[in-house]
């Protein structure tokens, strides 16, 4: 079925705003460039249209009749409406309003991303973000799949048609009890942990410090001896603090321990040849569709990420 003309225009609107602005045609029509023959003759079709007239004509200029002053009063909300309209949606071409649909992992520490973006929520009043947790694979087939802009996740990415940046990275530790044999190293090799057991939180973060512990400790020549708990990462730590297991957990976390566990802990960093083991984190977006809200915001968190 073919779609019906509207059956106003908003010249038209205009147009009658103008005449009822400059008591009459002849002023409107200067003021809009045009002749006011013209002028006159859209205004003469449009009142046969409607079968009303909208103005009185008189010798000293033009003044709205009653249903010309009710036609003007939603005619001027129909225009503002339009103008907003179109400023919204040239901002938004322009990345200056809109919303940001972030996703984010679910191993991130609590706070870091919010924290990062709180100077550009006050400086861009216009933008708003919408959040969402989940893995990260999920979260890669969200980018593709269009449903958020971008994601902030353990970097390096398995697909190339996902840019990222970095943002920063977390120590990997070792967290054992205090009266564990090995609480007082400070630093310890993955070779010097093959004699431990390692407790494995059943979460995403557990995932993948089991992956990144089995990798760490095939290089150093061993197997490592694990047991997965049915509670999250950060609850694990409760139960290394009361035997002799270690836990392993990005640095960033240990501020959210409450102070009776940490007082039972003991946190020893993990040497990884000349460094330390870290997880990577930083921003991913679909290179060809991300919007350009997104883009401004992800050059914001670049210039951020230097700061933390």
């Amino acid at each position: 079925m073919r779609a019906r003309r509207p059956p106003l225009d908003l010249r038209e609107l205009q147009c009658v705003r103008e005449i009822a602005r400059e008591g009459s045609i002849h002023a409107a029509a200067r003021t809009l460039g045009g002749k006011q023959s013209a002028l006159s003759r859209s205004l003469r079709l449009l009142e046969e249209r409607l079968g009303v007239q909208l103005f009185r004509r008189t010798s000293s200029g033009t003044k709205l009749t009653p249903a010309g002053t009710i036609f003007l009063r939603d005619a001027t909300e129909l225009l503002d409406k339009t103008t907003a309209l179109y400023e919204r949606t040239r901002r938004w071409s322009h990345g200056d309003n809109g919303v940001v649909s972030v996703g984010l992992q679910g191993s991130l520490p609590p706070g870091r991303v919010s924290d990062m973006l709180e100077p550009y929520r006050l400086t861009e009043p216009e933008i708003s973000f919408a959040w969402q947790d989940a893995t990260r694979n999920d979260l890669l087939q969200a980018l593709k799949d269009g449903t958020i802009d971008l994601a902030v996740m353990t970097l390096p990415l398995p697909d190339a048609g996902v840019a990222s940046i970095p943002f920063w990275s977390d120590r990997i530790v070792a967290v054992m009890s205090v009266e564990h044999p090995m609480a007082q190293s400070g630093t310890v090799s993955w070779a010097e942990l093959h004699g431990a057991t390692f407790l494995i939180g059943k979460d995403e973060t557990g995932e993948e410090l089991f992956t990144l512990l089995t990798r760490k400790m095939r290089q150093a020549g061993f197997v490592p001896t694990t047991r997965q708990e049915a509670v999250r990462s950060l609850r694990v730590v409760a139960l290394a603090a009361n035997g002799s297991s270690i836990v392993l957990l990005p640095d960033t976390w240990l501020a959210f321990l409450p102070s009776s566990i940490r007082e039972r802990i003991a946190v020893v960093e993990v040497i990884d040849g000349d460094g330390f083991s870290h997880f990577a984190y930083g921003a991913a977006w679909l290179r060809e569709t991300c919007p350009p809200a997104a883009r401004k915001v992800i050059r914001f968190l670049e210039q951020q990420a230097a700061a933390f």
